[in-house]
């Protein structure tokens, strides 16, 4: 059995390794556009700031994939696929035959049609090239000169304090009305938006961007009412998008992303996972999710119909010095008077908990400032029913880890 994967990230590698446990003796072939070998992309803001050197962000070396027989095809795209053939048509010419197939190659960084986006100083980050490019311009501009992350999500926070630890003065410019609008609610956000504050991150809320300005190189973010906030670098974290281009050239089912089922199927031997993948309408985005599909795919692959894939509970963990946020499940549901919520704060610590109850059953939980991450993620699984520690969650000092569930 030949088992061809499109894409080395965390889905990729994953299925890679289940496929290899299932079947010792298959084929494994990893087709990855990028030359380099798996590294986790949150390690990139490491490289941005310096505190590991580029060869120590990959996760294996070339040896643990020679000694479990995975072999890389490193710097070649797939062009397209032709699934009545079992072909894969390659980008630099030729083409490779496969009996089953994973489409794992990810997304793109979403670039947003602002005027002048195209600007020297403009960067988008997705990969290990653009991490040594937004390096390079940030000891290129100097010292304490001012730098814009456009988007407060959790890679632009993350960014925005790459860029204070390389002494910039970092603005994030969000376009709603409070920060990780994903992961927060409003009280949470503003508890989060005086701690960065207080570390030296500006935060600008609410406003929409009308263009960048400068002569060849970018200089300032000029907002709709005409306000200009300098910034000798920018960088976009305005979201991604699947890298479906192929999949249409290809004749494949998609819509945001790849179409699949519950067995992560896409058609006949053709599976995807991760970034890529369509699941009920949903395309996660963040890597647990990638994880547990590409898993389930992987399952599928080896033995047709072994697994199911039901879905996964949307989770997120930030952590930067001085910050723990955990956000899991059901944390801002849209009709709250079927839910109960209980919150609990200590502004001066910059802690607060938010916890979601429906039928006393718990099913989301945002922790900022807490270290209980694994203990909220195991509750929220559990949907732990809390029904006897209710009058207790109102005090932010009662801890998670108390709870028998």
């Amino acid at each position: 059995m030949v088992y061809a994967i499109i894409g080395l990230g965390i889905a990729g590698l994953t299925a890679a390794k289940v496929i290899r446990q299932l079947d010792p003796k298959g084929e494994i072939h990893i087709f990855s556009e990028e030359p380099t070998l798996y590294y986790p992309r949150p390690k990139l803001f490491e490289v941005i700031r310096e505190e590991i050197p580029a060869r120590d962000i990959y996760f294996y070396d070339s040896m643990w994939y020679e000694e479990r027989a995975i072999n890389l095809h490193l710097g070649t795209a797939v062009r397209k696929i032709d699934s009545k053939e079992h072909l894969l048509l390659l980008d630099l010419g030729g083409t490779f035959a496969y009996d089953k197939l994973l489409i794992a190659n990810g997304a793109s960084p979403f670039v947003p049609p602002i005027p002048n986006v195209d600007l020297d100083g403009v960067f988008s980050l997705r990969n290990l090239s653009d991490a040594f490019k937004i390096r390079r311009h940030s000891f290129l501009i100097g010292n304490g000169k001012p730098v814009a992350v456009v988007g407060g999500g959790v890679l632009g926070l993350e960014a925005a304090y790459s860029f204070l630890k390389n002494k910039l003065k970092p603005v994030v410019i969000e376009g709603l009305s409070y920060l990780l609008p994903r992961q927060l609610d409003e009280e949470g956000a503003k508890i989060l938006k005086r701690t960065l504050t207080a570390w030296g991150i500006g935060i600008v809320e609410g406003v929409k961007i009308r263009e960048f300005s400068g002569k060849g190189i970018v200089k300032n973010v000029v907002l709709d009412d005409g306000t200009l906030i300098p910034a000798e670098m920018v960088l976009l974290s305005t979201g991604i998008r699947p890298n479906t281009d192929f999949l249409e050239f290809s004749h494949l089912p998609f819509n945001k992303g790849a179409l699949v089922d519950s067995h992560m199927s896409v058609a006949d031997d053709i599976f995807a996972a991760g970034d890529i993948a369509e699941f009920n309408g949903i395309v996660y985005g963040i890597i647990p999710p990638a994880i547990e599909q590409a898993t389930v795919a992987a399952q599928n692959m080896v033995k047709p119909g072994s697994a199911e894939y039901k879905g996964s509970i949307p989770s997120n963990t930030l952590k930067v010095v001085g910050l723990d946020l955990t956000s899991i499940g059901i944390v801002n549901p849209k009709d709250e008077e079927n839910y109960e919520i209980i919150r609990a704060s200590k502004e001066s610590e910059g802690k607060y908990r938010k916890i979601v109850l429906k039928d006393n059953k718990v099913v989301g939980i945002i922790l900022l400032g807490i270290k209980e991450a694994s203990v909220a993620t195991k509750l929220v699984t559990k949907q732990a029913d809390l029904s006897q520690y209710k009058d207790k969650l109102s005090n932010i000092d009662f801890s998670l880890k108390s709870i028998t569930a």
